[in-house]
């Protein structure tokens, strides 16, 4: 005897039909809703389906052309902390709706973001939300535009074509850098990700933007700060130059841990020696000594949003425009920040 002899045998369509006393089509008009099925008879099928326990063989069902009722989500990293609260709501919104939410993350890499593209498609997934890598690369264009599912994008915004959901960065690294500014602050840092991405694309036009009609130093920028251990690195560089920043602005999402760790380690403190903001609101920001300036805007409403409109394009209930919803940021100020002569 294998493993196999302890599994329970699954319940076929056909002993639900036998158990209620009707015909198989019948416990299929009832399974979709079918308005035909008289309700006495409907009950008594239901009961049925409870009783022997029931499930639909969803692989079977989607290789018929229906829909599986699965949902994918593929973000760029599992090491962000917060993006936990947009998928945790956009699978509440979906787990209601009936589709089971599928994670995975592309590892910033168009290559996996195309294979990922293909597996969906091949598993016959309803729809996908991602983020991407490199909105102008070619490869991974073609294959939003190849996907025989619906796509929505999170957080990018080079794509008109699609559904998208982004937060306003642009402005609230305006905001951060004009909050810099007006305390005296003329030599500001700034650490980003890669800018072949709408996030920090949009910081550096709003650092620019604030900064105008002066042009940013170019030592003083930073980008494809991606991991702790970049903003660690970069920060170490930008205070050991020959006229350091006096303000530091981490907008690399979750990379303020690596640039604190970088001015312990050289015993500057912020508030006091450097000024620093980060460009994601965080229990790190929140609780440390001092508290950390930064950009808040609502995660779990971005997944709330994400959700309910990939749902209204699966159900045809879209236009067949591109849909953008930019969700606004602000600006909580705290004690990292001094004003400087």
């Amino acid at each position: 005897m294998g493993w196999e002899a302890s599994l329970p045998e699954r319940v076929k369509i056909r002993d639900v039909a036998r158990a209620a006393g009707v015909a198989v089509g019948t416990v299929s008009r009832v399974l979709n809703d079918h308005p035909t099925v008289t309700e006495p008879v409907r009950s008594r099928v239901r009961a049925a389906i409870a009783e022997m326990g029931y499930e639909r063989d969803s692989v079977a069902q989607s290789m018929r052309g229906g829909s599986t009722h699965l949902v994918a989500c593929a973000i760029r990293d599992f090491d962000i902390p917060r993006f936990a609260l947009f998928i945790k709501e956009a699978e509440r919104v979906l787990r209601e709706a009936g589709y089971t939410l599928l994670l995975s993350s592309t590892t910033n890499s168009p290559e996996v973001e195309m294979a990922l593209l293909r597996a969906c498609a091949a598993r016959r997934v309803d729809g996908v939300m991602t983020t991407i890598s490199d909105e102008s690369h070619p490869g991974v264009i073609d294959a939003l535009h190849a996907a025989p599912m619906p796509v929505l994008l999170i957080d990018r915004d080079h794509l008109p074509e699609l559904d998208r959901v982004t937060a306003d960065h642009a402005a609230g690294a305006e905001a951060a850098t004009r909050h810099l500014l007006q305390l005296g602050h003329r030599r500001i840092a700034l650490l980003v990700g890669d800018t072949k991405a709408a996030p920090s694309r949009s910081r550096v036009e709003g650092f620019r933007r604030a900064l105008a009609p002066a042009v940013p130093d170019a030592h003083l920028l930073r980008d494809r700060v991606l991991t702790s251990e970049d903003a660690f690195r970069e920060t170490m560089a930008l205070m050991s130059l020959a006229e350091p920043p006096t303000a530091i602005f981490v907008a690399a999402m979750d990379m303020l841990g690596g640039c604190l760790r970088a001015l312990r380690a050289l015993g500057l403190r912020v508030g006091e020696d450097v000024s620093l903001v980060s460009g994601s609101d965080s229990e790190l920001a929140e609780l440390y000594a001092p508290p950390v300036t930064a950009i808040a805007w609502d995660l779990a409403e971005m997944g709330r949003h994400a959700a309910t409109m990939l749902l209204e394009r699966m159900r045809g209930e879209a236009p067949d425009t591109g849909r953008a919803l930019k969700l606004p940021t602000t600006l909580v100020v705290r004690q990292s920040c001094r004003a400087i002569p």
